[in-house]
């Protein structure tokens, strides 16, 4: 068998050579094995475990750039597999989503699956919805993460210092209070959660390269030549002698305004990861000199679940054709805001441009024979029963580079599987 890869944006698989019985549709960038080929133009396909035909013509020898922007409800999940097969994984979510969409796409539940290798693991920011789900995932037995990067900013015990990021300067206008490796975390009182992923990193021994990064960090250097990853963010000054953070009002927009922001370039696009970046960040980095240029980018993973604190500025600088929300209803906070999806699709640099939202992706079914008993006959006769529901579809958005086009889908329920967008010159 020898691994190919799908080239359009859709392509049928059919149970049988003919073409005529569609068993699934698969996206641009999907590998699959090829295992003979047939008559008519046909091969035999390989694809978790079943087997199909689909055109030759839709089947190439070069892997794209995959980014999976995972339903994990309310908070961020974002894995990416690069041309090489490099893995990198930036924030968890908020429960064991992201660990069941990786459990899925490696087939962790088989007793014969490899060790699935994280080469760089990125925690954005330090709050629950981007931590949480991290911490099953370096614990799992079959899942190796080699490095993680983070902002430098932890969450404290209630007392431990000033603010539950730590000390601020005499003038509170930075904060102080900055970690790197889990030695600087020694007898340190932190928060629940954030105890949890210093225990979990280092539960693996020694094993994980664990280090705080900032824009004077760079390029980083994941083995893949086709790929260039850059931190642009968190941006440090000097206080006290010392690398400081820009004290952002608060402790909210403050470790939300110092996420690791990066910028992944794959051939023509390139992809903008900014965390949760608020409206108070934004316009400080786009102040800071020579960064505003490298914010453009054609993918945009939107800061802050769409959050309304948004710089129109920044937005203009990024002029993304792509955008990814990622939202949920475990904790209603209005996201996507209704006049950041309208800003963003303003920004764009297409005429059409796509904004995707993984809590609007979702797709739910009414469970007709569970739905609540109806109110008793002294009720309110107006009074209606709740209808119950359960979710069919997770909200998983996709987004795939050949370097030169960029490709963009979710799944829906109808026949044809999928709402797919490319080949889209990366303008």
């Amino acid at each position: 068998m020898t691994t190919k890869y799908v080239k359009p944006a859709t392509a049928k698989v059919s149970e049988k050579a003919d073409g005529k019985t569609q068993s699934m549709v698969l996206i641009h960038g999907d590998e699959v094995a090829a295992i003979e080929e047939a008559s008519a133009g046909m091969t035999r396909i390989e694809s978790r475990g079943k087997e199909g035909y689909i055109k030759t013509k839709a089947l190439g020898s070069k892997a794209s750039l995959e980014i999976y922007c995972i339903d994990v409800g309310t908070g961020d999940a974002t894995f990416i597999v690069t041309p090489g097969r490099k893995k990198i994984l930036i924030d968890g979510g908020l429960n064991k989503r992201a660990l069941g969409f990786l459990a899925w796409k490696y087939r962790l539940d088989q007793p014969d699956a490899p060790t699935v290798a994280i080469e760089l693991l990125v925690l954005s920011h330090a709050d629950d919805d981007h931590l949480k789900g991290l911490i099953p995932i370096v614990q799992h037995p079959k899942i190796e993460v080699k490095r993680v990067i983070h902002s430098g900013i932890a969450r404290y015990a209630q007392g431990a210092f000033a603010t539950e990021l730590g000390d601020l300067s005499a003038d509170e206008k930075h904060l102080l209070t900055r970690h790197s490796g889990l030695a600087d975390l020694a007898g340190a009182k932190l928060s629940k959660d954030f105890e949890a992923w210093r225990k979990a990193i280092e539960g693996e021994g020694g094993a994980v390269d664990y280090a705080a990064v900032s824009r004077a960090t760079g390029a980083i250097d994941l083995g893949d030549p086709s790929v260039q990853l850059e931190v642009l963010g968190p941006n440090l000054e000097q206080a006290g002698g010392q690398p400081a953070y820009r004290w952002f009002a608060d402790t909210a927009h403050t470790i939300n305004g110092h996420s690791v922001v990066l910028r992944l370039t794959h051939g023509a696009a390139r992809v903008l990861l900014p965390g949760d970046l608020n409206e108070a960040a934004e316009d400080y980095l786009l102040e800071t000199p020579g960064l505003a240029a490298k914010f453009n980018a054609h993918v945009f993973k939107a800061p802050h679940h769409g959050s309304h604190e948004y710089s129109k500025a920044f937005l203009e600088k990024v002029k993304p054709q792509i955008s990814v929300i990622s939202a949920g209803d475990d904790r209603d906070h209005g996201h996507p805001r209704a006049c950041f999806l309208g800003a963003v699709g303003q920004a764009s640099r297409s005429e059409r441009p796509l904004v995707f939202a993984t809590e609007i992706a979702g797709n739910f079914t009414r469970l007709a024979k569970e739905e609540e008993p109806p109110p008793p006959a002294s009720a309110n006769p107006d009074a209606k029963r709740r209808l119950l529901f359960k979710r069919r579809l997770h909200g998983m958005i996709n987004v795939r580079s050949d370097g030169a086009s960029l490709y963009a889908a979710r799944r829906v329920a109808s026949g044809y599987w999928w709402e797919a967008y490319g080949p889209i010159p990366a303008a």
